[in-house]
């Protein structure tokens, strides 16, 4: 076998146990299914689970991730030249994929979900401002970083938790005006030093 037919067959072998734990969890709490269970819906051998994921929770990891490469390649295609554009295209995305979120709610697995979806982002976001010498960014952009996240993530789970009423422009708004609100006279913000004004109603709090 040829390395291209070899990774092939891996890649489908990790999709075919990817599918099996997502529709294990359509029935069964995550802390209920074992990995022969898994590996029996996937049609595979425990060995061949155990040379692709060491354990239970890295295959719920890589079916998160599979989302985060998605979530990424959405936003990369997608104008992302403003906190509206790039919270549009984030939010857009979870709004077409909301049916995965609602299954991690539904088992508790949500934190497991967001923990690693911040860490991946800022993964992709400390590379492209790794400075020449490889030196990591430094903390301020670090900790703000972490805190625009947290303001994004917990507009996502309270929608999610609400019943996924709002559509992504909306979120997309709420977050924008979480970022603005607070310095509307701030000579600073960039959108409001240009047009004197924003693009919604202040609602401050």
């Amino acid at each position: 076998m040829d390395a291209v037919a070899a990774a092939r067959k891996q890649a489908e072998t990790k999709a075919r146990l990817k599918r099996a734990l997502l529709q294990l969890l359509e029935t069964r709490p995550y802390h209920d299914i074992s990995v022969p269970e898994i590996v029996l819906a996937a049609s595979t051998a425990r060995c061949t689970f155990y040379r692709h994921f060491p354990t239970k929770d890295d295959l719920l990891l890589a079916c998160c991730e599979e989302h985060f490469a998605g979530l990424y390649r959405h936003m990369q295609e997608e104008p992302s030249y403003t906190f509206h554009d790039m919270s549009l295209g984030y939010y857009s995305y979870w709004d077409e994929h909301r049916e995965f979120l609602q299954l991690l709610q539904k088992r508790d697995l949500l934190q497991f979900f967001a923990s690693n979806l911040d860490r991946f982002l800022y993964s992709v976001a400390a590379g492209a401002h790794e400075a020449e010498d490889g030196s990591a960014p430094p903390a301020k952009m670090i900790y703000h970083f972490f805190c625009s996240m947290s303001a994004m993530s917990g507009i996502l789970m309270y929608w999610l938790n609400s019943g996924c009423k709002e559509s992504a422009e909306q979120l997309a708004q709420f977050y924008v005006s979480f970022l603005a609100e607070g310095s509307a006279d701030d000579p600073d913000c960039r959108y409001y030093r240009e047009h004197r004004t924003y693009p919604f109603k202040p609602m401050l709090v």
